[in-house]
């Protein structure tokens, strides 16, 4: 009876490494989010996001995005770098970012994110997320790398 418990689906380690990385990349979105809070209030009502819940809104596109370019970036690329994981925290961070500037065109049109200084200002907006992207990315691949099983010492004697 207790073996039926455990005969349901099991996450490799792979997949649950990708789930922790969309969930880590949520929670520092959010956390930056709740930091600008003063600014992105101002921008979640400019693009029609409900007031009360504009953090955890702003870094929904940041669970998915980030566990999936874990997944492809780190996990399916064998070794895990912190080139990949700085990849991996800038891809996350740009992905999210366009995923609400297309809310905000798709709400106030080409023209307005053309209009005056909001070039400039979604130009910096990009770079500041670029380098917090590459920031964020950097911890969360030295605790998987930490993670991964050491070599055998066992195997490595026999093998010589």
């Amino acid at each position: 009876m207790g073996d039926a418990r455990r005969s349901g689906p099991r996450f490799s380690s792979s997949q649950r490494w990708s789930l922790f990385a969309g969930v880590y990349a949520f929670c520092c979105a959010a956390l930056t989010a709740l930091f600008f809070a003063t600014i992105l209030d101002l921008f979640g009502e400019v693009i029609g996001l409900p007031a009360s819940f504009v953090a955890p809104v702003l870094a929904a596109p940041a669970l998915l995005a980030g566990g999936l370019i874990w997944w492809a970036l780190v996990e399916r690329g064998g070794t895990v770098t912190y080139l990949r994981g700085a990849a991996f925290g800038l891809l996350t961070a740009l992905v999210t970012g366009l995923a609400w500037t297309a809310r905000f065109v798709s709400v106030w049109s080409v023209e307005m994110l053309t209009a005056g200084p909001v070039p400039l200002l979604v130009g910096f907006v990009f770079a500041a997320v670029a380098v917090a992207g590459v920031l964020v990315g950097l911890p969360i691949t030295y605790i998987r790398r930490r993670s991964l099983d050491p070599p055998d010492a066992t195997a490595t004697a026999n093998s010589l």
